[in-house]
């Protein structure tokens, strides 16, 4: 009897360590997300493709294929920590600019705020803090301009360690029917809505306002295009910037955000 309960114990033994065929290790090789990809991404990403855009089709779309042509042409795969680079890329490609402006988010109104002309020919029109509040400063354009376009926001400060550092920048494709067409450079939640990286966002202008509530303001800058002055030649700019080069490549890229 007892070689045959030696051969049954090992009888049991093989059979606890053979793998069965759900294992640890098929479930790693099969469905594990990537290294760089978190669950949380992958649930956001799947709540994002299933959310429909809503609103002005011609500005979501905009949107789209202005961060996926800002990507391509900076070379980067995200902009994250790098606002300033976002918003450059997005003038440039929208032809708002002709050569690539480099500045840090904090930077950035103050790159403008003094400028008649941008170097593609759009009025600068500029809304400081130090005489407008965010609000302000949008619901004066709206008053100007029913469904005004191309608006630039400057913050000095942010609420990340980097942000503080740094400051922050964003870009409005437009403002229509009192909502507001935008991405930024990070994740977002607005209106409880998780918007990923440069992905459009579509909100109330109280609810942008709300967003960016705990942001020092620099100022708010609006890129007007007349038809008068559609051959206005471009003012020389006089801060530090890097031209556009044939390969598309970027040199001194703005930081954090």
């Amino acid at each position: 009897m007892q070689p045959m309960k030696r051969a049954l114990a090992f009888l049991l033994l093989l059979c606890l360590l053979l793998p069965g065929r759900a294992s640890f290790a098929d479930e790693d090789q099969g469905d594990a997300l990537p290294p760089e990809q978190s669950v949380t991404e992958a649930s956001e990403g799947k709540e994002s493709a299933a959310r429909p855009a809503q609103g002005n089709e011609t500005l979501i779309r905009q949107i789209r294929d202005t961060y996926a042509a800002a990507k391509k042409r900076a070379r980067r795969r995200s902009f994250k920590g790098y606002c300033g680079a976002y918003v450059a890329n997005q003038l440039l490609i929208l032809g708002i600019n002709t050569t690539y402006l480099s500045a840090n988010g904090k930077n950035t109104y103050e790159a403008y705020c003094k400028l008649e002309y941008t170097t593609g020919g759009y009025h600068v029109t500029a809304y400081g803090a130090k005489h407008y509040s965010l609000e302000q400063a949008l619901s004066t354009i709206l008053k100007k301009d029913s469904s005004p376009r191309n608006i630039l926001v400057g913050f000095q400060k942010g609420t990340s360690s980097a942000g503080k550092k740094y400051g922050h920048v964003l870009f409005i494709h437009g403002i229509q029917g009192n909502k507001v067409y935008f991405s930024d450079s990070s994740a977002r939640t607005v209106d409880d809505i998780k918007y990923k990286e440069g992905e459009p966002i579509v909100c109330s202008l109280s609810s942008f306002v709300a967003q960016y509530a705990k942001y020092k303001l620099d100022g708010v800058i609006h890129f007007e295009k007349k038809a008068e002055e559609k051959d206005q030649p471009a003012q020389e700019e006089s801060v530090s910037k890097t031209v556009d080069t044939a390969s598309g490549s970027i040199v001194n890229e703005s930081t954090a955000g």
